[in-house]
């Protein structure tokens, strides 16, 4: 051999030696130093379909904020071995996860939690969602209650502890989106919460704030007007027109007088009385003029969406139509709505016989 060649061989196998040093402290420091971007937020949900390539699963990592790299995450796996080794699934990443530990929970599988799927209905209460945790053993109602009015929780569009209106029943109430989740069994109530602040954060994203900015208005404003569309509204067509008659009736300093309001503040009771509506509560809209205190229930996008777009009408009252239809009849005058009312109690009389009373007429003047 000559000794060209061999000083060539020596440079060449200098040359693996160094990439070998190279790639072996990249990944010493993948290993060390990379974790979680700051911005994750506390628990996110990951799902990895079956027959996922390692490149889309690096993608789908990176798109969620569990890895801040996919290059590096797919060097990882490379200089490891541990290509071949990860599991389909759903997976639940916290914060600050080191990339071994990423891929130990890819490799170990999804199946080692012990989850929960729940939907919380568009409209419910913070007390009636408690209660649906509670009855699937993810946390106790006692617990997520103590967070809902002690909680500290960092949102933007969420009132600092405290600086709420002092007659606001649950702190949280309207704040907290309606939608299925996972949640682990005992999860702590603070978690649980957190996750569904994350999911009302998504919502009033930039056309959203944008939008409330147009009107000079606030999210809590927002959230307490979507809230009744919601406790009001059947049919999805009729949540802006609602929405109108709410705006309607603020702009002229008209009483709201909003049934739901009134069920509210009496804690859930269904064919309110003449009695009911006297009743001296703050949240009751028949006795107060304005808006309640704040939201009387979680309301979905929808109402969201038809509290920031309300229909441009004329109509100041409406009346339940009862006749199976889930609607209601509309209108401008005092005089239109007594004639709705009497159209009411007609169809009520014809298919509603079976309700206990029938449920008192609505936006009187």
């Amino acid at each position: 051999m000559s000794l060209m060649r061999i000083v060539k061989k020596k440079w060449f196998i200098s040359l693996v030696g160094v990439l070998v040093v190279v790639v072996f402290l990249v990944t010493y420091w993948l290993v060390e130093t990379s974790v979680k971007p700051q911005g994750l937020s506390r628990k996110t949900w990951v799902s990895i379909p079956a027959g996922t390539s390692t490149s889309e699963i690096a993608s789908i990592l990176e798109k969620h904020h569990v890895i801040t790299n996919g290059f590096f995450f797919r060097l990882y796996l490379y200089v490891t071995g541990n290509a071949s080794n990860l599991q389909a699934g759903d997976y639940r990443f916290t914060h600050a996860l080191t990339l071994p530990q990423v891929v130990n929970e890819l490799r170990v599988g999804a199946v080692m939690y012990n989850t929960i799927s729940v939907t919380i209905p568009e409209g419910y209460t913070v007390r009636q969602i408690a209660d649906v945790l509670a009855k699937n053993g993810i946390v106790s109602k006692t617990a997520f209650m103590a967070e809902v009015h002690k909680g500290q929780f960092s949102f933007d569009f969420l009132p600092k502890l405290g600086s709420q209106n002092k007659l606001v029943r649950d702190r949280l109430e309207g704040y907290l989106f309606p939608d299925t989740y996972d949640f682990l069994r005992h999860e702590p109530a603070y978690d649980v919460i957190t996750t569904m602040l994350q999911e009302t954060n998504k919502v009033f994203s930039p056309r959203l704030m944008t939008r409330i900015k147009q009107m000079h208005t606030s999210v809590t404003r927002i959230l307490t007007i979507a809230s009744m569309i919601e406790r009001e509204a059947e049919l999805n067509k009729e949540r802006p027109i609602i929405a109108s008659v709410i705006y309607n009736r603020l702009k002229i300093n008209m009483k709201l007088q909003i049934d739901a309001t009134v069920e509210y503040a009496l804690g859930g009771v269904l064919n309110l009385t003449d009695a009911d509506l006297t009743v001296n509560n703050p949240y009751n809209t028949y006795v107060h003029h304005g808006l309640p205190p704040g939201p009387i229930a979680n309301p979905g996008l929808l109402s969201i969406e038809a509290a920031l777009h309300p229909a441009k009408t004329n109509y100041y009252f409406y009346v339940a139509k009862f006749n199976g239809s889930g609607g209601h009849y509309f209108s401008t005058t005092f005089a239109q709505q007594l004639a709705n009312e009497v159209k009411s109690q007609q169809n009520y009389t014809r298919y509603e016989r079976g309700l206990s009373s029938p449920p008192h007429s609505v936006h009187k003047p």
